[in-house]
């Protein structure tokens, strides 16, 4: 076999919040690590969105940080990464797990012979996973974590660096007018995610403009003045986030559930799967920025499907050929690189910058 997959950790049960520190001993080169959360449900409906279970993951060398994010950011750098529809089941029922999954990926795909993790460049790596089961269903008591490790076997590589992705930058709410964010120039540049969070809202409405600039503003690489805009031309480049959804209507105020995609006007197609011929379905406005109300009369099953742009409340602006290392953008030439964000027309509650860089061995 060229490849295979190594158990990192064993499916267990964490307990109510925590820490999990796991040491990574593998010798073969990795191709991407894959985290998978499965909280079990206590009710109907969601407090939260799934991914606010896992606040931070991170992967260590001692003090040199080669991975850091929320779960949220990590799907969503999944999603723009591998234009893959999503990294939910959809599954949210009372009594059920509800699947979420979050990758690291070393590479440009999986199994990129020219980037990946080589464990043997590091001397004690650590995965470092922070959870709480009781977000995004505040009566949860039984949950696993597994983490699985996708290898090169037979196959011989000689990679040349690896993905090195993490969250950047983080602001305390609310912005007020221009964010200036300095950017480091130590590594080229693949892409970079915006994240911009308040539930029911998009993305958009709490970060209107961004600009990056170099060398104090002697050259401009790209100024968007309407992030809406961006979205708009972007949607014939991103694939877009589709994903199951089945759970459980009532009658007012109905149940909410949060989805991935989070741009405006999200309006899922839901079908009631009740026997009874008198079953009804319906949505309560607002629908948008990933959260809706879903009502019946009286307590009924559904099942539909969820599309729409901007995973996790994620603006990407990929720099380059995103399939040619040579063409990223190499700021390592630069004195200084530096982003500036204009605060939207609703206060924003988390607003956070994602890096992905060429880290070469």
């Amino acid at each position: 076999m060229n490849y295979r997959t190594a158990k990192v950790l064993a499916a267990q049960d964490l307990g109510a919040a925590g820490t999990k520190t796991i040491d990574i001993n593998l010798k073969d080169i990795v191709s991407r690590l894959t985290l998978i959360w499965k909280p079990v449900k206590s009710k109907e409906g969601m407090d939260a969105p799934l991914y606010q279970d896992i606040p931070k993951i991170e992967l260590v060398d001692g003090s040199d940080v080669l991975f850091s994010m929320d779960g949220g950011e990590a799907q969503a750098l999944n999603i723009y990464d591998r234009k893959c529809p999503t990294m939910l089941d959809g599954m949210i029922i009372n009594a059920l797990a509800a699947l979420s999954i979050y990758g690291i990926d070393f590479g440009r795909k999986l199994y990129d012979p020219e980037l990946a993790l080589d464990p043997t460049k590091f001397r004690n790596l650590q995965l470092k996973v922070t959870w709480d089961e009781n977000v995004a269903d505040t009566g949860c008591e039984e949950n696993t974590l597994e983490v699985i490790a996708e290898c090169f076997d037979e196959k011989v590589v000689s990679p040349v660096g690896f993905l090195m992705s993490k969250e950047h930058w983080s602001g305390a709410k609310p912005l007020s007018g221009y964010e200036y964010i300095d950017l480091p120039t130590d590594f080229p540049i693949r892409k970079m995610l915006l994240k911009a969070y308040k539930a029911a809202y998009a993305p958009y409405q709490l970060v209107d403009q961004a600009r990056i600039d170099e060398d104090n503003e002697k050259r401009i690489p790209f100024d968007w003045t309407d992030l809406e805009d961006y979205l708009k031309m972007m949607k014939n480049v991103w694939t877009p986030v589709e994903e199951l959804l089945v759970g459980y209507g009532k009658g007012e105020p109905g149940y909410i559930y949060y989805m991935t995609p989070t741009e405006y006007n999200v309006a899922p197609l839901l079908t009631s799967t009740a026997a009874a011929a008198a079953a009804t379905i319906n949505l309560l406005p607002p629908m948008k920025g990933g959260k809706i109300t879903v009502y019946a009369n009286g307590t009924e099953p559904f099942t539909g499907r969820v599309t729409g742009y901007l995973p996790n409340h994620c603006f990407e602006f990929p720099f380059g050929d995103q399939m040619d290392l040579a063409d990223w953008y190499d700021v390592t030439k630069l004195g200084s690189c530096r982003l500036r964000l204009e605060a939207g027309a609703t206060d924003v509650e988390e607003a956070a910058v994602v890096l992905q860089q060429l880290r070469r061995y």
